[in-house]
C-alpha cells in the first residue's frame, strides 16, 4: 500500500470549550474522556469539541525511496541527444545521492511496435517498426557495447562514454539500485574534485552504458504508452523496480511527439501510401509513415498535404491516438501528486504555445514525400549544429500540463528543450532538485487550531498498511526551538542540519511539530515534523498519523 495522505472532515456537535482544557490529551471536564481511553475515543473528543478533525499520514523516514524511470526515444536522429544525456547525468546522480534516498533508476525505450496483431506483418518496408509490441516497456539493462543494430554515430558515442561494458546490474535486475549505500553495479571509486573525497561512480557509469539505447528503434514513437507499460506490472522482467512507498519520477527524452496509437486503430499505420488531393486530407494513407502521426492528429489553418509553414495548429478532435486522460488517470492512480513528478526533455515550445510547424517535400511529388521540415525548418534546432533538431509537438506538453501542482504548490511536471543540449546538465539538475523537494518535508492537510501556542493534535506511529488507524502511543509537542528549526528549513526533514541543530536537545523519545514554514514550504498549510531522539529512523513499517483540530 502506498503511503498516501488522507483527509476527512467529521462534522461534530460544536460544543463550547475553554481552550485551556485541550492543552494536553486529557481534556478535563469540558471534554471528558473515560479513564484509559483509546485514541479513537480521544479523536472523537476533538471532533465533539471543534467540529472537524483533519487526519494526515506522513512518511518520516530519513532514507526515502525514489524510483526514476527514463523513457528514452531510440528512433533514428536520437544518438547525439542520448550522448548529451549520458554526459549530463553525473550531476543528476550526485544530487539524488545527496538526498540520502534509496533509489532505483530504470531505462525504457519509446518503441511499442505497430502491427495490428502478433505475427501480422504489414508487408511494407518499415524496418524496426515491423513488430507487434516493440520493446514493450521492458527495462533496458544491456550495455551499449552489446548493441549491433545501431548507426556509426551510436557506436562512436558508446565507445566514448562506455569503454567498459561491465557496468550493468549484477544481481539479475534490470535497473540500477542504490539502497542503504549498497549498489547493484560494479564499484568505480574515483576522486571527486569538488569534495576532495573518493566517491563511487559506478551508478553513473552504468547509466551512461545503459542509456545509450541506440537509434534503430521504430520511428513511430509511443513514449507515453511505453512508460505506462514499464510500470503497469505486465512484464515480469521489470519486477521490483516500482516500490509501494516511493516517490515516482518519469523523465521523457524524445525529439518527436508522442504517437501512442489506439490498438483498435492500428490499421491506420499501414505503411502503404496513396497520393491524395490536398482538399481531402483525412485518409490516413495520404501521408508517409514518418509524417502520419502529426498529420493525423493535428489540424492547422492550412492543409498538411502541401509544403510550407502552418499556423494556428491544434489537436484534431477525431484522431487515432490514445486519449491523454487515460495516461493521466493511470499515473495519478499509481501515485498521488505529492509523490509524482513527470518531466520531459522534448521540443519546446509546444505547437499550441507558438512552436513551429513546417512541411517540406523531399524526393517525389506525391503526398508520400511530404514530411516535417528538418534543419532550420524544424521546430527547434541546436544553434551549433542544425542537423540536431526537434520536431513539432503539442501532445507531450498537453500531457505534462494535466498534472498541475501538488499539495506543496510544487509543479508536478517540468519541460525542457531537447535542442538545448549544452544546458542538459543544468536541466537534469533542476529535475533532480524537484525530486529532492518531493522527498522532503511533509505537509498536513489542514492548519491545526492551537491552544497556548501549541497545535491541538494527536500524533503517533501507525502501521503503514493501516494508515487510517489511530496511534496507540502519543507524541508530545517539541520545544519552540526545535519547531522553529522545522519552520526555517528549506527542505524540512530530520536529516536537515538546521533541524538537527535545533532539535538535538529534545529529551523525549519522539516529539512533533505542526508549524507554518518561514521558508516557503507547504503553501497555505503547515510542515509536519517528527523528531526522534538521536535523529533515529522510525520503526519499520510505520508512518506517522496526525489527527488535528482544524478546518476542511
Amino acid at each position: 500500500m502506498s503511503r498516501r495522505q488522507q483527509f476527512f472532515s467529521l462534522v461534530g456537535l460544536g460544543l463550547p470549550l475553554a481552550m485551556g482544557a485541550c492543552s494536553s490529551p486529557n481534556f478535563g471536564n469540558t471534554c471528558p474522556i473515560p479513564t484509559n481511553a483509546d485514541n479513537a475515543t480521544r479523536t472523537a473528543a476533538i471532533k465533539k469539541c471543534f467540529g472537524s478533525v483533519g487526519v494526515s499520514t506522513v512518511d518520516q523516514r530519513l532514507k526515502k525511496d525514489v524510483d526514476i524511470l527514463f523513457l528514452i526515444d531510440n528512433s533514428p536522429s536520437m544518438s547525439p541527444k542520448q550522448a548529451a544525456l549520458a554526459k549530463a547525468i553525473p550531476q543528476f546522480i550526485q544530487t539524488i545521492d545527496k538526498t540520502g534516498a534509496n533509489y532505483h533508476v530504470g531505462i525504457a525505450t519509446s518503441d511499442i511496435g505497430t502491427q495490428i496483431a502478433p505475427g501480422a506483418p504489414w508487408g511494407g518496408n518499415i524496418g524496426k517498426c515491423e513488430s507487434y509490441e516493440g520493446d514493450d516497456g521492458v527495462l533496458q539493462a544491456a550495455s551499449c557495447n552489446t548493441r549491433t543494430d545501431v548507426t556509426s554515430d551510436a557506436k562512436n558515442a558508446c565507445s566514448t562514454l562506455c569503454p567498459d561494458d561491465k557496468f550493468v546490474p549484477n544481481d539479475g535486475r534490470r535497473f540500477i539500485s542504490k539502497v542503504d549505500g549498497v549498489t547493484n553495479v560494479p564499484k568505480s571509486l574515483e576522486l571527486d574534485m569538488v569534495s576532495g573525497k573518493m566517491v563511487d561512480k559506478g551508478p553513473v557509469k552504468a547509466f551512461q552504458c545503459m542509456a545509450l539505447v541506440g537509434d534503430s528503434g521504430c520511428g513511430i514513437e509511443g513514449p507515453i504508452e511505453a512508460s505506462k507499460r514499464a510500470l503497469d506490472g505486465h512484464r515480469s522482467e521489470n519486477s521490483g523496480f516500482l516500490r509501494s512507498s516511493s516517490v515516482l519520477a518519469v523523465i521523457y527524452i524524445t525529439d518527436e511527439d508522442d504517437c501512442s496509437v489506439q490498438m483498435a486503430k492500428r490499421n491506420e499505420i499501414d505503411p502503404s501510401t496513396i497520393d491524395c488531393d490536398p482538399t481531402q486530407p483525412d485518409e490516413a494513407r495520404c501521408y508517409g509513415i514518418d509524417f502520419r502521426c502529426l498529420a493525423r492528429s493535428t489540424q492547422c489553418d492550412q492543409t498538411l498535404l502541401t509544403p510550407g509553414v502552418k499556423t494556428n495548429c491544434k489537436e484534431r478532435a477525431n484522431n487515432f491516438l490514445e486519449p491523454l486522460e487515460k495516461y493521466y488517470k493511470f499515473f495519478t492512480t499509481v501515485r498521488p501528486a505529492s509523490k509524482l513528478l513527470v518531466s520531459g526533455v522534448w521540443t519546446q515550445p509546444s505547437v499550441d504555445m507558438g512552436g513551429r510547424v513546417e512541411i517540406a517535400r523531399s524526393g517525389g511529388t506525391t503526398s508520400a514525400y511530404l514530411n516535417r521540415a528538418g534543419g532550420a525548418g524544424a521546430s527547434c534546432t541546436y544553434p551549433a549544429n542544425q542537423a540536431i533538431f526537434g520536431q513539432a509537438q503539442y501532445r507531450l506538453s498537453k500531457f505534462a500540463r494535466l498534472f498541475g501542482k501538488d499539495d506543496k504548490g510544487l509543479p508536478n511536471a517540468l519541460e525542457i528543450s531537447i535542442c538545448d543540449i549544452d544546458n542538459y546538465p543544468k536541466a537534469l539538475d533542476n529535475i533532480a532538485k524537484a525530486i529532492e523537494k518531493k522527498l522532503a518535508g511533509n505537509c498536513l492537510e489542514v492548519v491545526p487550531k492551537v491552544d497556548n501556542g501549541k497545535p491541538i493534535c494527536l500524533v503517533g506511529d501507525v502501521d503503514e498498511n493501516s494508515a487510517g488507524g489511530s496511534p496507540d502511543v502519543l507524541f508530545p509537542t517539541c520545544s519552540t526551538t526545535c519547531c522553529n528549526g522545522w519552520a526555517s528549513a528549506a527542505i524540512p526533514t530530520a536529516a536537515d542540519p538546521g533541524v538537527i541543530a535545533a532539535c538535538t536537545a529534545e529529551s523525549t523519545d519522539a516529539c512533533f511539530c505542526a508549524v507554518k514554514s518561514t521558508a516557503g514550504q507547504c503553501g497555505d498549510t503547515v510542515v509536519a515534523g517528527i523528531w526522534r531522539k538521536g535523529g533515529a529512523e522510525p520503526p519499520p513499517g510505520k508512518v506517522v498519523s496526525f489527527r488535528c483540530a482544524g478546518g476542511g
